[in-house]
């Protein structure tokens, strides 16, 4: 796949760019960690990592399945100060995105408390380390198929949640979710580069 759309847009200061996040947002990294790097190059991808947005007492905060912690909620200023206790910076760009729907005027934003609540339920659920297999075993060996369960890759994450408010996200043939494929979807559209 290999979506380009992200690359070259205009970069947006964080202070600046949570004025403009509004719940539902995605999020998606390109990061340049061995992890990041391996899901890029395996998948055909951009992006390594993707999330979604929200605005809770006037911070950003993130809804994210991660390898290490599963299901959590960090906040965005996280990723641009201080990413995963480190002192530092995420290491990689990250974009934001918005799904057209959110967009249209005549959208309901009320119903995002069902997305909201996906994601809250889900709350510290694991991180699908055997759906991770499956997938390279897919890519490298053209066998297997996803399995639906309580455990969540980060796209699957986010397309259950996304699904809580009617937006389904495309998948390969044998079902599976990858960052990319939010990403590349026709109907996601690229809004800045958030850069410290």
């Amino acid at each position: 796949m290999g979506i380009k759309k992200f690359q070259g847009i205009i970069q947006v200061p964080y202070e600046q760019a949570v004025e403009s996040i509004r719940t539902g947002d995605l999020l998606f990294c390109s990061g340049t960690y061995l992890i990041s790097e391996f899901i890029k190059k395996t998948s055909d991808s951009f992006v390594s990592h993707v999330a979604f947005l929200f605005e809770w007492h006037g911070r950003i905060l993130v809804f994210e399945s991660v390898e290490d912690a599963g299901v959590r909620i960090i906040p965005l200023l996280h990723y641009v100060t201080n990413y995963e206790n480190t002192g530092k910076k995420y290491k990689g760009a990250l974009y934001a995105a918005r799904h057209e729907t959110l967009i249209d005027s005549s959208f309901d934003r009320s119903i995002l408390q069902n997305m909201i609540g996906k994601a809250i339920d889900s709350l510290n659920r694991n991180y699908d380390q055997a759906e991770l297999i499956r997938i390279l075993t897919r890519i490298k060996l053209g066998i297997g198929r996803h399995k639906e369960n309580e455990e969540y890759i980060c796209s699957e994450f986010v397309d259950q949640c996304f699904g809580q408010i009617g937006i389904r996200f495309p998948r390969t043939e044998a079902g599976f979710i990858y960052p990319e494929h939010i990403a590349a979807d026709p109907h996601v559209y690229p809004m800045f580069e958030i850069v410290p």
